[in-house]
């Protein structure tokens, strides 16, 4: 029997990756994007096999989107749902100068709404042996945040917070077998990690999810809370 997964933000960049390299390896795919959003490179991985790679719409900062949401799911249940949206916020991205709409913005599509919307769907989740992943970053690590003077402090202080609603939820659910893991995905060059190519990444999309792929192959179904990069190597929290 196929395994399913969930991709949430998966219309471009490392969601697109993700989509493509799990439908690829033989994994039934359901991909969203937010309504309106360009879903030609979704269709495009999914036109060898159309049956295994449906898309769905959900913007995960509106709350009034998920019980829809879940009706056009159907019945549909997931070995793992993977939670990829997240913007870097503003480019400044200093607490001194953001404005309320921007702080609300960023924490909302980077944390609050992500977490929430994992919990309305841990009910669709296979288990025992179902997981959640989050797209984090080492910035999130409280430990390694030594670098001075970087403009990261909302995107950092987004991170933080995702990987802390992550271990809530990993908290009250790891006696019914649910894995939860945050995943950095390395710097990739895609439209966020570049900057809109304003700064040079470190690797490209296909060796992260590649990376991606194999971490969750590994620990996916362990029970386990962890915080891993897409080498598989854990991050200090």
């Amino acid at each position: 029997m196929s395994r399913s997964i969930l991709i949430i933000g998966a219309e471009r960049g490392l969601g697109l990756g993700l989509a493509r390299i799990f439908f690829n390896s033989g994994w039934n795919v359901t991909a969203t994007a937010r309504a309106g959003d360009d879903c030609a490179g979704l269709v495009a991985v999914g036109s060898r096999d159309p049956a295994r790679l449906s898309v769905a719409y959900i913007d995960v900062t509106r709350a009034e989107q998920i019980p829809e949401f879940k009706t056009r799911l159907g019945d549909s249940a997931f070995d793992i749902v993977f939670l990829v949206a997240g913007i870097y916020g503003p480019l400044h991205n200093s607490v001194i100068e953001a404005s309320d709409d921007e702080l609300l913005h960023i924490m909302l599509t980077n944390c609050f709404g992500p977490a929430r919307l994992a919990r309305h769907l841990l009910d669709r989740l296979i288990c025992p042996g179902g997981t959640l992943a989050f797209m984090s970053s080492h910035r999130a690590s409280i430990e390694m945040n030594v670098e001075p003077k970087l403009p990261l402090e909302l995107y950092r202080a987004s991170k933080v917070a995702l990987n802390m609603l992550a271990r809530g939820i990993y908290a009250d659910h790891a006696a019914e077998g649910v894995t939860v893991l945050s995943l950095h995905p390395g710097w990739v060059a895609t439209a966020m990690g570049t900057l809109d190519g304003t700064v040079e990444a470190e690797i490209e999309v296909e060796e992260s999810v590649n990376g991606l792929y194999r971490v969750l192959d590994q620990h996916a179904g362990s029970g386990r809370n962890l915080y891993l990069d897409w080498t598989g190597a854990t991050l200090p929290w």
